[in-house]
């Protein structure tokens, strides 16, 4: 392996100012410090996929560390338990952290460290190190074993079994993996939060079915269940795939049958399948190459605009409930949307993003009216008209205005009202529901360059 001279004085300079913040915290807190790095080969330590997974990896330890030193898994979940100290670094050479416990006991902290390095093929990329008081540096009890071949990492090193290619290459297949697992769970669970999600006039919740009568809490998340498989191809297929809108759109038909297969026919999430794969794929494709989400999800929406242009009018016999509407009131459908990156889901993203305390279910909540106050929602054009529509947003108006205690109680009562002109806002909901995955990723939304 070549390492060219300024990447190899950026690594000195590292190392260097690495161990003096060790010196340094061990001498305020004389206490064992942990230090947390990145094993990835190359020139490239650092991409929006890297550090995704290191954030992980660092709750993975924090959370580790907390069971190890007693705390409840309730007392686990809250900020840092037992944490005295945390400082996360990104620079270019790579993410680093560094931690201070409230412990002495160095070896616990490495117990935490060795079992995070090796759950899962994703540990192998994590260096936890434990510096004692003392300034040494607790060893392992085992050696490690190599990324490519799983045998002693030392022996391969040593006899440079591996070219660079090859390494990178293993590291970035472990990286896509568990972006496949990550995306496609934070996809299911914002579907499944949205549907817990109450009270939410005229739509399914945790209280009721409101305006539905084919459908109720269990098959909501019996649906968004049935789709997290396809989530994760979605990532696969932008992550180290063909990146194709081909590829998209073929796993979304196969997505939309796995939905009406587990709610027996009924349409619960067909809108935010076509929302959901688009962000996910951007997401994806800027994990591995920085490439900007919202653009990727405009021009992809741009080509599925013109594929549709190509293709000619659609057969009247296969018309939809959003074609109708669009036909009768002139609204925006959903590839109108998307080439706007669904600006819906990503006002209420950046609202919860930006939430820093109080109830996440009432920022949830204030996030659902402002979207109901502003889009033209093809679900209650279907059911209500225009003047439905225009109702529900002078609602949706009155609400903001509201506090949170008393925003809860007035969409609590609002229900008999949707339920008796049969309206749900069902397209408020899928944009709410891709509003909260988008603020799971807001470093790569709504940072400022």
């Amino acid at each position: 392996m070549v390492i060219k001279k300024a990447e190899l004085m950026d690594m000195l300079n590292c190392r260097e100012k690495r161990a003096a913040k060790q010196t340094e915290l061990i001498n305020e807190y004389k206490k064992p410090v942990v230090c947390i790095c990145m094993n990835i080969a190359g020139d490239v330590k650092r991409t929006p996929g890297i550090d995704i997974l290191f954030r992980h990896g660092c709750e993975a330890y924090e959370a580790e560390v907390a069971a190890m030193l007693g705390f409840s898994a309730e007392q686990a979940s809250g900020r840092r338990p037992g944490a005295v100290y945390r400082e996360l670094v990104f620079a270019h050479t790579g993410p680093e952290a560094f931690y201070v416990f409230d412990t002495e006991d160095a070896e616990l902290l490495k117990d935490a460290g060795i079992k995070i390095e090796e759950t899962g093929p994703e540990g192998r990329l994590f260096d936890i190190d434990i510096i004692g008081t003392g300034g040494q540096k607790l060893s392992r009890p085992a050696a490690r074993r190599c990324i490519v071949c799983g045998g002693p990492v030392a022996d391969c090193a040593r006899s440079r079994a591996h070219g660079l290619d090859v390494i990178k290459a293993a590291a970035n297949a472990i990286i896509a993996d568990f972006l496949c697992e990550k995306l496609a769970d934070s996809a299911c669970e914002a579907l499944k939060a949205e549907a817990k999600l109450s009270p939410k006039p005229g739509l399914v919740d945790s209280l009721n079915s409101g305006s539905h009568k084919d459908m109720d809490l269990p098959m909501l998340l019996a649906s968004a269940e049935a789709l997290k498989p396809f989530f994760a191809r979605f990532t696969r297929e932008f992550a180290c795939g063909d990146k194709s809108l081909e590829s998209l759109i073929k796993t979304g038909v196969e997505a939309e049958k796995a939905m009406f297969k587990a709610t027996g026919g009924v349409n619960t999430h067909k809108g935010a399948i076509f929302a959901f794969a688009l962000y996910i794929a951007a997401i994806a494709k800027s994990c591995f190459d920085g490439s900007d989400v919202l653009e990727t999800v405009k021009e992809l929406a741009a080509q599925k605009a013109a594929s549709m242009a190509g293709s000619g009018v659609k057969n009247a016999e296969k018309s939809t409930h959003g074609d109708e509407v669009r036909s009768r009131y002139g609204a925006k459908g959903a590839v109108e949307d998307a080439l706007q990156g669904f600006p819906m889901a990503h006002m209420a993203g950046a609202i919860l993003a930006a939430r820093k305390t109080g109830s996440r279910s009432d920022a949830q909540l204030y996030a659902l009216c402002r979207i109901m106050a502003e889009l033209d929602d093809s679900n209650v054009l279907y059911r209500a008209g225009q003047e439905g529509l225009d109702w529900v947003k002078k609602q949706a108006e009155s609400l903001l205005e509201q506090t949170a205690e008393d925003r809860k109680a007035s969409m609590a009562e609002l229900n008999a009202e949707f339920v008796q002109r049969n309206i749900s806002s069902g397209g408020a909901a899928d944009m709410l529901a891709l509003g909260i995955f988008l603020a799971e990723y807001s470093d790569l939304l709504y940072t400022e360059s």
